[in-house]
Parts: structure tokens; sequence; C-alpha cells
């Protein structure tokens, strides 16, 4: 019995630091951009795409996964580049982009629900009444799935103001990362 609690925490431990390496790089590359209107309408990284470049075509046929897309396939909507794993997902999207495009400019839904423009984790990807979302951490996505369709029409209704207000990425407590939070949270709700 003993034996088998230290290997679950042992697993616990080595999944959890693999999640905070891959996250130390996907969520420092986030841009709040702001438009020529002056509107925090997208959150990109440093290459001009959304969702860090990562397949929205795919998260609708594959949704428990993410699929990272090729710069060769590469299409833009409303200001922002997507990327495609295939030529064929990149026809899918263009044959229909508000179908596949992600909401809220690509930042964090529970915030936006909640008046407010944060970063994301693309591992947090849902699809809700066929809008592709995203959350800033698993402490985020709960809060989320616990109301996802109240909470899809309280972020549809903050929207159209809330992107003229400066994104916060700074919302972090005194020792805490992006990394650690949302290691932490992920242990937590798992």
């Amino acid at each position: 019995m003993r034996k088998l609690y230290f290997q679950k925490y042992k697993m616990k431990k080595v999944l959890i630091s693999l999640l905070t390496i891959g996250l130390a790089v996907t969520t420092k590359a986030q841009i709040p951009t702001k438009s020529a209107d002056g509107m925090y309408n997208l959150n990109l990284d440093s290459s001009g795409c959304i969702l860090q470049g990562y397949d929205v075509v795919a998260m609708f046929i594959m949704p428990e996964k993410t699929i990272k897309g090729n710069q060769q396939f590469e299409s833009t909507y409303d200001g922002a580049k997507y990327w495609f794993a295939s030529v064929e997902n990149k026809a899918t999207f263009d044959s229909n982009p508000a179908k596949y495009k992600v909401y809220y400019g690509g930042y964090c839904s529970i915030a936006v629900s909640e008046g407010n423009l944060r970063p994301t984790l693309v591992w947090t990807h849902e699809i809700v009444d066929g809008k592709l979302v995203v959350n800033h951490n698993a402490k985020a996505k709960a809060l989320w799935d616990r109301n996802p369709e109240k909470n899809l029409k309280k972020a549809e209704k903050k929207w159209p103001e809330l992107n003229k207000k400066e994104a916060k990425y700074d919302i972090l407590k005194k020792r805490e990362t992006q990394e650690s939070l949302a290691a932490t949270s992920y242990g937590e709700n798992k």
C-alpha cells in the first residue's frame, strides 16, 4: 500500500514538472494586442499567432488533443494568424473561419465573464455551444466548467465593452509564477 502511494506521488510530481516546463514556453509568449481602433481584441504570441500557433480545426475534430500548427499552413482572420497542422485543416478553416475561430480574442473565457482580460493555456480549450474557448489555467477551467452555458452568456454580454479595457497579466500573488499556479491548480483539479 505504501509503495503504491509513493508511486502515485512520484508520478504526480513528474506530471507537474512536465506541465510546468511546457507552461514556461506557452504562458510567457502571449501579448495582449491593441488594434488600430484602440481595442484589446487579440491575445497573440510574438509571431502574431493566436493560441501560440496551435491548430484550431484540430481542436474541433479531436477536442481531447492540442496539435501544434505549422507556419507553412497559415491563414489570417480578424487580425490574427492561425497555423494548421495540415493543408486540409487550413482549407477547412478558410471555408468558414467564423466557425473555427477562438472566442474572446484568445483571452481567458472565465476572466472575460468576470470582466477581465487574462492570458491562457492552450490545453484548457473546449467547445461550448459550437464556440472554441480557452482559459487561464486548471483553476479557471474548473470555474468555467461549473456552468459553461451560463458563463458563455456572461462572457458574450461583457465582451463588446471589455475589450476596450487593458489586459492585465500581472495578477500573481507574491512568490507565485504562472507555472507554479498552473501546476498547483492542475494537481488540485485532476
